[in-house]
C-alpha cells in the first residue's frame, strides 16, 4: 500500500466542524475527482466519528463495529493521493495520551501521513458556544459562571498541548485561525485552503451551520436536566442524543426556539483571555509566528451583554412558558429514560468514556 496524506480535521468543536463536515460529505465525488477521498460515514451531518473512535481503541455499537474495515477496504480501493477525515470528536480523545498512542499507530499502519487541522478560536467566544451547546445536548447543566471557572483550569480550551501532540507522533499541524472574520467569509473556503484547493472550484463551498441556542433553549434544557438529576439519574449517550432531538421537536412545535445565548459579560471574558493569555501567546508564535493578540484583535476587544435567565431574570410571561416548558419537557425526557434500548450498558454508550475521559487512561484536562 502506497504511501498517502491523511489530513485529520480534530475541530476543536464551535469552530465551524458541522459546515466542513455538510460540505465534504455533499462534494465527495468532487473532491474525488481532485484527487481527495472523503470517506463514506454513518453520521447524518458527515462527521467520521465512527471512524476515529474505533482508530482510538474504542468499542462502538454492533451497526458500527465494521466502519473501520470498511474504511480500510475504501483506502486499498481509492487511486487519491489524499485522505480527509473530520471529527470535533478528536479535540478531546488526543488529549488522552493511550488514546492519541493507538490513534497514531493505526493511521501509520494504513500507511497514512497524518496533517492534523485545527481552527484555534479566541476563548471567550469558543466556551460561551460550547456551553451553550453542551447544554442543549443535555450534557451538563451547571451555571455558566461555574463552567468558565473549571475549564479555565483545565487543558481544554488550551492549544499549546496540540504543539506537543503533534511533536509526539511526528504530525504536522496545520493551524487556521477561526475568527469573527472567518465566520462571516465563511470556514469551508479557510479549511479547503488549508488542504491545497481554492473554493472557486466548488459552487456551494460558502457553508453555515448549527446556530447558536438562545436563552430560552438553554434554560429549558438545563431546567430539565437538573430535575431528572435530583433522582441521580445520568444519561447514556444515546439517551441525550434522543432527549437533544425531542428537545428541538418541542421548541419547533411550540414556536419557542431561539437563538444567541450569552452568559458573558465583558469583564468576565477580559479574565478569560487574560487567564489563557501565556498559553495562547506561546502557541501563535510557534504556528503563526505573531501574537495572539494581533490575530485575534477583533474579538478580544468584543464587548457582551449577557442574557442568561440565571443572570437577568425574563419577564413574567416568559417565566410561565419556561416553567411550563420544563414541566414539559420533563414527562418527556422521563419517558425516553424508560426505552432499555436506549440504556445499554456499554462504554460506547458512556458520555464520558465517548469523550476519552476513563478512569485507567492519563488524561489531560480537569
Amino acid at each position: 500500500m502506497r504511501k498517502r496524506v491523511c489530513y485529520i480535521h480534530i475541530g476543536p468543536h464551535k469552530t465551524g466542524t458541522s459546515s466542513i463536515q455538510w460540505f465534504l460529505q455533499e462534494n465527495r465525488a468532487e473532491l474525488l475527482r481532485y484527487g481527495y477521498f472523503v470517506p463514506e460515514t454513518a453520521t447524518k451531518h458527515g462527521a467520521h466519528h465512527p471512524i476515529v473512535h474505533k482508530l482510538c481503541g474504542q468499542e462502538l455499537p454492533d451497526h458500527q463495529e465494521s466502519v473501520a474495515a470498511k474504511f480500510t477496504r475504501a483506502l486499498d480501493e481509492t487511486p487519491s493521493e489524499a485522505v480527509i477525515v473530520s471529527s470535533e470528536s478528536l479535540a478531546g480523545l488526543l488529549r488522552n495520551r493511550e488514546y492519541a498512542k493507538t490513534f497514531f499507530t493505526r493511521v501509520r499502519e494504513l500507511n497514512l501521513e497524518p496533517k492534523l487541522i485545527v481552527f484555534p478560536r479566541n476563548q471567550s467566544q469558543r466556551i460561551n458556544s460550547s456551553y451553550s451547546s453542551a447544554v442543549k445536548a443535555f450534557r451538563l447543566s451547571e451555571p455558566f459562571e461555574t463552567f468558565v471557572q473549571g475549564v479555565t483550569q483545565g487543558f481544554v480550551f488550551r492549544y499549546a498541548p496540540l504543539i506537543e501532540l503533534a511533536d509526539a507522533h511526528g504530525a504536522e499541524l496545520i493551524a487556521r485561525p477561526f475568527t469573527s472574520e472567518t465566520i462571516g467569509r465563511g470556514v469551508v473556503p479557510e479549511f479547503l485552503r488549508a488542504i491545497g484547493i481554492h473554493s472557486s472550484q466548488f459552487r456551494n463551498a460558502k457553508v453555515r451551520r448549527n446556530e447558536a441556542a438562545g436563552p430560552f433553549t438553554v434554560s429549558l434544557a438545563r431546567g430539565v436536566l437538573r430535575s431528572i438529576g435530583r433522582t441521580g439519574n445520568r444519561l447514556k449517550w444515546l439517551q441525550a442524543i434522543r432527549c437533544k432531538a425531542e428537545l428541538a421537536n418541542y421548541l419547533e412545535e411550540n414556536g419557542l426556539a431561539d437563538a444567541g445565548y450569552c452568559g458573558l459579560t465583558t469583564a468576565l471574558a477580559r479574565q478569560i483571555e487574560r487567564e489563557f493569555r501565556p498559553d495562547n501567546d506561546a502557541f501563535a508564535q510557534r504556528v503563526w509566528g505573531r501574537p495572539w493578540g494581533e490575530i485575534f484583535a477583533a474579538d478580544i476587544r468584543q464587548e457582551f451583554i449577557p442574557n442568561d435567565f440565571e443572570m437577568y431574570r425574563p419577564d413574567e410571561s416568559t417565566e410561565r412558558r419556561l416553567e411550563r416548558a420544563i414541566r414539559e419537557m420533563t414527562a418527556i425526557v422521563e419517558e425516553i429514560l424508560l426505552d432499555p434500548a436506549l440504556a445499554v450498558e456499554a462504554p460506547w454508550n458512556d458520555l464520558l468514556a465517548r469523550a476519552g475521559r476513563t478512569p485507567r487512561a492519563q488524561i489531560q484536562e480537569s
